[in-house]
Formats: structure tokens, C-alpha cells, sequence
């Protein structure tokens, strides 16, 4: 009877294996979880750690109820007492991969505890983790609700259009409100 020997893989080689499995294991679940965790849909409901569609960045935020029913503003303060620097609220996902060659409208209220300058940008994203501003600019907000439009034209093939509104803490205690965010296609 003829025996045959198996030859099993040296331990090295099977340890690199199991780290090469465990490795991509890893990296689909982090870009599962980063995906989520930035392209939230504007449609989605104001519930959860986040006001949806509303993302805060280095801010604390509040609901604001208001008289029409289903409608609420939401107000943004820097997180953080003592600190100084940039505070907002991101939108990730505005339009889902919006159609080349079409303008979008995207309007917005704004109102401010001290009148001053908003920061507002709005960017295309495609999966390379490219960008390209669209509106980059800062307008006056006051003390009473105003209401802002931005003409966004769209060239090429993205992912989705995000929002970045921003103000500027320069050891004053600040906030800024938004709300009603819109966003439609332009007619052609």
C-alpha cells in the first residue's frame, strides 16, 4: 500500500493569508459604513443623532418646531466652549447623481444671532473623492430670516452635489438658523 503525504501550508503562509482575508473584510466594511455616513439622502426623515438631511460639523445643533405642521429650522452653534474657528452643518448628498448639462436651484433661509457673513458652498463629488465647487461664496445674514438662491450648473458625470453652510467663531458666542432647504432642476 502506497501512502501519500499531504503537505501542509507553513504557518507563515497561511498567517499572511488570513491577514489578506481580514484586511479586505475590513476595508468593505469601513467603505460600507463611510458611505452610509456621508451620502444621506436630503429626502430623508428629521429623526436620529443628525437632523436629517442636516450633518453638524464641529457644532452642536437644536430643532426648532414651527407653526406649519411638519416643518422645523434647525439651529447651529459652535461645539465647545472657548474654542474659535469654522462650525457648520453639511448636507452630503443634495442630489443624488444629478444630470449633466442641467441647472439645479437650491434655496435656503438663513438668519444669524449676530448679523454677519454665512459661508455656502455647494460641490460636485464622483467616486475618486474629486470635487469641484460649484458656489463658493458667503452672503449677509441677519438677525430676521432671509432667503437665499444659488444657480448650480452641473458639467459631467458625478456622484451627487453636497452642501457645506458655515460661519466663522471669533470668540463670540454665535449661531446661525436654516431652514425649508429646496433644491429643483431649473427648467431647461
Amino acid at each position: 500500500m502506497r501512502t501519500r503525504t499531504v503537505r501542509l501550508p507553513d504557518s507563515a503562509d497561511s498567517r499572511l493569508l488570513l491577514a489578506g482575508v481580514v484586511a479586505v473584510l475590513a476595508l468593505v466594511a469601513y467603505l460600507g459604513v463611510a458611505f452610509a455616513r456621508t451620502h444621506v439622502s436630503a429626502a430623508a426623515s428629521p429623526s436620529g443623532p443628525n437632523i436629517a438631511p442636516w450633518v453638524p460639523l464641529d457644532s452642536k445643533f437644536v430643532r426648532l418646531a414651527r407653526r406649519k405642521e411638519h416643518s422645523f429650522s434647525v439651529r447651529f452653534e459652535r461645539a465647545g466652549k472657548g474654542r474659535r474657528g469654522t462650525y457648520g452643518a453639511l448636507v452630503p448628498t443634495l442630489v443624488p447623481q444629478p444630470k449633466s448639462g442641467r441647472r439645479y436651484v437650491v434655496g435656503l433661509w438663513l438668519k444669524a444671532s449676530r448679523p454677519g457673513r454665512i459661508g455656502i458652498e455647494v460641490d460636485e463629488f464622483s467616486p475618486a473623492a474629486e470635487s469641484v465647487y460649484l458656489v463658493n461664496t458667503t452672503v449677509h445674514a441677519t438677525r430676521s430670516w432671509r432667503h437665499f438662491t444659488f444657480d448650480v450648473p452641473v458639467k459631467g458625470t458625478w456622484l451627487g452635489l453636497g452642501m457645506y453652510v458655515y460661519r466663522t467663531d471669533r470668540g463670540h458666542r454665535t449661531w446661525f438658523a436654516v431652514r425649508d432647504l429646496t433644491e429643483s432642476a431649473a427648467p431647461s
